[in-house]
């Protein structure tokens, strides 16, 4: 029987983000195995009887599988699709259900089987079928809240601040038009007047499921700063940690076309 959670996996690291692993904090490295993008071998600092207690868990068969993730395929067949669309604001074609992720069509069947022109890590597959098979489809209302104000998502704000805010902020430090551009890659839309900053812009992590990034420039010499804000509704149509993976999961994504753009 593999952990209910990332932070059944956390409690037994060492917490000191020392990045052997090649994560950038051990919470990270714990969701990567929960979601079965890592093995929990891959950290080099724990016992060998730590290892033996996850050994049967998530994360033993690569980036493409995972127990979690396989369970969440198969409970994805079940699903009415024709239903499931008409709630999370998505399209039913021929046993397929296809949902707009920041801005790109995701596409699953019956099978769990997922159809998309990005990259699927399970920073997002995991997530994308979790909302498909819970998501309550509750409209946006507009208002806005920080990630630690969502319920049940105060235990992972810290981390959430700075594998996702902290991460995207140095990459506008870096490149301010650069980082511009990315984001408009996926779908980016405008903000409303009184949220505008250097950079603001609207995404969309489902269609029900909005996100906003503001980027302040720095400014008489105080300092960038940047700062990411849900609608107060998320967690109706997502788990708190799923939110938490997917802000990981568009901030790797970014990280990686930088990168590209670098070279």
């Amino acid at each position: 029987m593999g952990p209910k959670n990332a932070m059944e996996i956390f409690k037994h690291l060492e917490k000191s983000n020392c990045r052997e692993c090649g994560e950038k904090t051990c919470l990270a490295f714990a969701g990567a195995v929960f979601t079965g993008a890592r093995s929990i071998s891959d950290c080099p600092r724990l016992s060998s009887e730590t290892k033996a207690l996850f050994s049967k868990g998530p994360g033993q068969v690569g980036d493409n599988g995972g127990e979690y993730f396989e369970r969440l395929k198969g409970e994805v067949g079940a699903c009415d699709f024709q239903e499931r669309a008409k709630i999370l604001g998505g399209t039913c074609h021929k046993d397929r259900l296809t949902l707009k992720v920041f801005g790109k069509d995701f596409t699953v069947d019956k099978e769990g089987r997922i159809y998309t022109d990005l990259h699927i890590n399970t920073y997002i597959g995991v997530p994308f079928l979790n909302h498909v098979i819970h998501g309550r489809g509750v409209d946006p209302s507009g208002k806005w809240t920080a990630f630690r104000n969502i319920p049940g998502a105060r235990e992972q704000a810290n981390h959430f601040n700075h594998t996702t805010e902290t991460s995207l902020k140095l990459l506008a430090d870096a490149r301010r038009d650069l980082f511009d551009d990315l984001v408009h890659l996926f779908d980016a839309k405008p903000v409303a007047p009184q949220f505008q900053a250097d950079i603001s812009v609207l995404l969309h992590f489902f269609p029900k499921l909005p996100m906003m990034i503001c980027y302040w420039d720095d400014q008489d010499e105080l300092g960038s700063d940047l700062h990411v804000y849900f609608d107060e509704t998320a967690h109706h149509n997502v788990d708190p940690e799923s939110i938490f993976y997917l802000g990981s999961g568009f901030t790797i994504m970014l990280e990686k076309l930088a990168r590209r753009h670098s070279a």
